[in-house]
């Protein structure tokens, strides 16, 4: 039956009967045998001749988008199947892989105790690269509303939001202050990642309150915290980063009046490619734990 849909699949797309007995190595009247068969089966009529050309009928339309679907889904039933003993691969970003799965990893993981795993943490635009190339169906990753034209384009399962903090040393002069506005940053040293999308939604809520500072561009969370720690500058940054150090006296949080910056994490996947059953029980868990462990997870209780 699969290579009667295969044969009208190709037959749909060149509507020629020599042309498809030519790519199918077969005779024509074994493909209007097979067409026979098909309609019997079926008990309706899939094609019709007119003025030399093949068509569909309407029932041959919906034929038609009913054996593409089939074969993908034996496809990807023959895929799944050679791969229920190879690790599942999970592309990650390295902050989520950092930061949180070692948090969530071990709980509950019975459920798949006969699963293995190979989790590799790339930055957000490898991630992007790799569902681009269909290298892989999903990824865990951050979001950004800046880049909208990637976001449409995919499926995105909000996983969590948390605002990034004003982050200084300890002895910074606005450490000791109560309430910081937006004024207060007029020249400081402000630390950006290099992920481009994140520098955008830095700048653009600074811009939008006429605050002047200074950029310094670094490559990632962890480099700026080292640099906050040796008084290079301050930054925004999930409390997750600086969540070991807090109460030590050497880096502190701060939130500014006014102003909230942002950012979103989720799974984020290709909705034109169907994942596989091991795919979704690992999305379904990753969501799951957290919805049920956000709080603590997060660390969400805001800052003063």
């Amino acid at each position: 039956m699969l290579d009667k849909m295969q044969m009208f699949i190709v037959l749909a797309e060149c509507r020629s009967f020599t042309e498809t007995a030519r790519r199918m190595f077969c005779s024509q009247p074994t493909i209007s045998h097979q067409i026979q068969q098909l309609e019997e089966k079926y008990k309706t009529i899939l094609i019709q001749r007119k003025n030399r050309q093949i068509e569909l009928t309407e029932q041959g339309e919906v034929f038609l988008q009913y054996a593409r679907k089939i074969l993908l889904l034996d496809k990807q039933m023959e895929q799944e199947l050679h791969q229920v003993n190879s690790p599942l691969s999970v592309h990650i970003s390295h902050y989520i892989a950092e930061k949180y799965f070692a948090t969530i990893l071990p709980l509950h993981i019975d459920e798949f105790e006969q699963q293995s795993f190979s989790i590799k943490s790339n930055c957000y635009e490898s991630l992007k690269e790799k569902l681009l190339l269909e290298k892989t169906n999903f990824a865990i990753m951050p979001i950004y509303e800046n880049d909208s034209e990637f976001q449409q384009a995919y499926k995105v399962d909000l996983l969590f939001e948390e605002e990034l903090f004003l982050i200084m040393h300890c002895s910074h002069p606005l450490a000791g202050r109560k309430v910081i506005y937006t004024r207060d940053l007029k020249n400081q040293t402000l630390l950006l990642p290099e992920n481009l999308y994140l520098q955008q939604l830095i700048k653009d809520k600074i811009d939008q309150k006429n605050a002047q500072v200074q950029y310094m561009q670094m490559t990632n969370f962890e480099i700026i915290k080292q640099a906050v720690l040796s008084g290079m500058g301050i930054s925004f940054l999930p409390l997750k980063i600086i969540e070991p150090l807090l109460g030590q006296n050497k880096i502190m949080a701060k939130s500014i009046h006014g102003l909230c910056i942002k950012r979103q994490n989720a799974i984020v996947s290709n909705p034109q490619k169907m994942l596989t059953q091991r795919e979704l029980n690992f999305c379904k868990y990753v969501k799951n734990q957290f919805i049920h462990y956000g709080k603590p997870l997060l660390n969400a209780n805001r800052m003063n």
